[in-house]
């Protein structure tokens, strides 16, 4: 049954929305189905992570295993869910992310001045994330902890380089 022949006793400016609606309930009918013939899709999960940021304001990030792209869901690898903390007060920079299952052996942490990205590749449960850090780093210093599914990375924050000045001839 379509959205069309299910009819809509609400009138004109309903048309928009019950379409929508019945076309979401209609496409995630089928990638249930779809998803339960891959016995390595049935662990799925979607979500959102709301932080208030530096500035003050709420930033929101997409997070999960499975993305919707054009009203279809696309099956991946999972992406921990990941907060980056700052202490502007003791120079650190916190990273931490949720990796249930994950094998500590498996977990590679590689860090550049302005990013991580975490990848663990472990008995079906694979997990990557790209995690702009919003500072700068220095990742020399980077300290990292695995327990209870709690990855843990922590970071010295880069002093910011003072401004340099070069003569220049007047000719």
């Amino acid at each position: 049954m379509t959205w069309r022949s299910r009819g809509n006793p609400f009138g004109a400016p309903w048309d928009d929305i019950l379409r929508d609606f019945w076309g979401f309930d209609e496409n995630m009918s089928e990638q249930w189905d779809e998803m339960q013939k891959d016995p390595d899709a049935r662990t799925w999960y979607y979500g959102y992570q709301v932080n208030i940021g530096q500035d003050g304001k709420p930033h929101m990030k997409e997070f999960g295993n499975v993305k919707p792209r054009g009203g279809h869901l696309q099956l991946g690898v999972r992406e921990p869910l990941v907060d980056v903390s700052v202490d502007e007060k003791e120079g650190m920079v916190k990273v931490v992310a949720e990796m249930p299952g994950a094998d500590k052996t498996s977990i590679k942490v590689n860090a550049t001045e302005e990013n991580v990205t975490i990848t663990a590749n472990n008995s079906g449960k694979p997990y990557s994330a790209e995690v702009p850090l919003g500072v700068q780093v220095d990742p020399d210093t980077a300290d990292a902890s695995y327990t209870n599914g709690i990855l843990q990375v922590i970071f010295k924050k880069k002093s910011p380089e003072p401004p340099r000045g070069f003569n220049v001839q007047v000719k």
